[in-house]
């Protein structure tokens, strides 16, 4: 699946725009602790955090939000995509 690809491509396009989230913000707008959100920026697979300063990081709010419509779009495709289920 090429979703780190394409969810990757659409936030480096994006403008930095927006309220700029804290790691908390961020990890709850999600429903991932701080561990999983940072293993996904260390894969590619999420938008990294800009450091502000010696301890502050903060991810523009226009980059998280076209991650997340990336990930709805590959759910939806990928739904549509399978074959019906059986009952």
């Amino acid at each position: 699946m090429t979703t780190a690809f394409i969810s990757e491509s659409l936030w480096t396009e994006v403008p930095p725009t927006g309220r700029l989230l804290r790691p908390a913000e961020v990890c709850e707008r999600v429903g991932l602790s701080r561990s999983q959100v940072y293993e996904l920026i260390r894969r590619g697979e999420f938008p990294p955090f800009i450091k502000l300063s010696p301890g502050t990081s903060a991810m523009p709010e226009a980059w998280l939000d076209q991650f997340i419509v990336a990930k709805a779009r590959d759910a939806v495709s990928d739904t549509q995509s399978s074959p019906p289920i059986k009952t």
